[in-house]
């Protein structure tokens, strides 16, 4: 009897261990936009291990009970995968070795169902060869969904015939974004405006004050303890007072004429320090300090006001900010982050918009999916159902404000290119929660990225601050002057353009 029990228990682990085993059928290797991204090809489903190495830089996948199927060729040299080895390292147990050309850590590996059997995918994103570069070294087409290219031709900024249009698209979102916030936002009396937030500023605040919005719902100051008051942290960047920006151009008579509102949203904040630096640079001190800078060089500037959606240490989840800027009536929403990476070489700026519809690099997505765990840091409670459809209803009307986007972030991006590199040539886009404002374009600017320790030391630097400061305001201008909005200084301006142009057409025929 236990010969029998013995013998049943021998087959039954047998089975299992044939059930869990698997034919490897191919290798395959392809880079592009979204990065460089490799698929095993399996004929069942099959347990795998994944092991990491440093010096060299390898990503280890151990397969039990597997093995290459006769013929499978491993691909070339893609991306960031400099080659691709097999081995043994136990009876029965397949070594798929993957030697890369730099530290870039790989998306978790996941198991696929496929047509017949299933597929491994390793993913590292974003840094590796631009796409094109490595067509060559593709062993074979991988097929994957399309995501439209950062320089695709939906990037082309929109043409003035769009203006009207954009407009009209804005009208509307205005009234259904009032009516949401209307019906579910009792108004808050004028006399409790003084105690919502911990740094609002009037609204008779002179030109070179900063006015931030108040912050309803956040840790109020401590009593007997102004607000800006408190002491920096031992690691917060010092801001200089720099000399006054240089105006645009000779004012002119602006009598009943509103300025452009621009909200600046300095990322993270209290309990959420965002990235920090090898050398312990915190990226919410570096946001503050850039958006104190850009506001201060809006303020100087005829024609534009600037608003905090944070003028202190303070914790806001995303939909608090976007929030903040309507009730300002903003005419534009720039989101200042700091960039990280394993790769401790990565560097430069990079510039996103929203996309409902996937995400232009794999990098992109990894960047969205973590500044929308900002919530999850500050302990925000997940969305009731009406908030979802208020989320869903704003969806729907962002379409209006995308091309505009698109095209103010292009010029804040070319800004940027002149203060140091770029990370990226192009714009890229992802499903940023802190992008929904819907009624107005709306930006996330990576100053530069806080894991280099060059660039973590530029952005704690007064200098440094300010030239980023300048390079953002360089593209508001040019956006604004090109596409200015009624009733605005930028809109007289162009006025007085087109009619000192048409005179001197007039003056000058016989």
């Amino acid at each position: 009897m236990e010969r029998l029990l013995l013998g049943a228990a021998l087959l039954a682990a047998l089975v299992w261990n044939l059930a869990q085993a698997a034919e490897i059928r191919d290798v395959r290797l392809a880079t592009g936009a979204t990065g460089t991204r490799a698929e095993i090809a399996l004929d069942a489903a099959a347990r795998y291990s994944v092991l990491r190495l440093a010096n060299p830089d390898r990503l280890v996948l151990d397969l039990p009970q597997s093995a290459l199927a006769s013929g499978v060729r491993l691909p070339a040299a893609a991306g960031v995968v400099k080659a691709v080895r097999t081995g043994q390292p136990a009876a029965g147990t397949l070594r798929i070795v993957f030697d890369l050309a730099q530290p870039v850590a790989a998306l978790t590996p996941r198991l696929e169902p496929a047509a017949q059997g299933a597929r491994l995918v390793v993913e590292w994103p974003g840094d590796g060869e631009p796409a094109g570069a490595a067509s060559a070294t593709v062993a074979a087409p991988v097929r994957s969904a399309a995501v439209p290219s950062a320089g695709s031709a939906a990037a082309v900024a929109p043409a003035a015939s769009d203006a009207a249009a954009v407009a009209a698209s804005n009208a509307a979102t205005s009234r259904l974004i009032s009516e949401i916030i209307g019906a579910r936002t009792p108004a808050a009396p004028a006399s409790s405006a003084a105690a919502a937030g911990p740094a609002t500023v009037a609204a008779s605040a002179p030109p070179s004050t900063a006015v931030t919005v108040p912050a309803s719902g956040a840790p109020a100051p401590t009593p007997g303890i102004a607000a800006r008051a408190e002491p920096p942290a031992a690691n917060a960047p010092v801001l200089a007072t720099p000399p006054a920006a240089r105006p645009l151009d000779p004012p002119v008579r602006a009598e009943g004429l509103r300025p452009l509102v621009i909200a600046i949203d300095a990322g993270h904040g209290g309990q959420d320090p965002g990235a920090i630096g090898p050398n312990g640079r915190r990226e919410k001190d570096v946001t503050l300090a850039i958006a104190r800078e850009l506001a201060r060089q809006i303020n100087a500037t005829p024609g534009l006001k600037a608003v905090l959606t944070r003028d202190t240490d303070v914790f806001l989840p995303l939909h608090r900010r976007t929030q903040l800027a309507r009730q300002a009536r903003a005419d534009m929403f720039i989101s200042i982050h700091a960039d990280a990476a394993e790769n401790r070489n990565a560097r430069g700026s990079s510039v996103y918009v929203l996309s409902l519809k996937g995400a232009s690099s794999q990098r992109a997505r990894w960047l969205a999916d973590k500044e929308n765990a900002a919530d999850l840091i500050g302990g925000v409670k997940v969305k009731s159902a009406d908030d979802t459809l208020t989320s869903v209803l704003i969806d729907l009307t962002q379409s209006g404000q995308m091309r505009a986007s698109e095209d103010a972030a292009h010029h804040v991006l070319s800004g940027l290119a002149r203060v140091g590199r770029n990370h990226k040539p192009n714009i890229e886009r992802a499903n940023f929660a802190v992008l929904r404002t819907s009624d107005m374009p709306a930006m996330l600017v990576e100053t530069a990225f806080i894991s280099n320790p060059d660039e973590e030391r530029l952005l704690t630097d007064p200098g440094h601050q300010r030239r980023l400061a300048s390079a953002v305001l360089e593209g508001i201008n040019t956006y604004f002057t090109r596409q200015p909005p009624p009733g605005t200084l930028y809109a007289m301006r162009a006025q007085q353009a087109a009619q000192a142009t048409a005179a001197t057409g007039t003056g000058g025929a016989p």
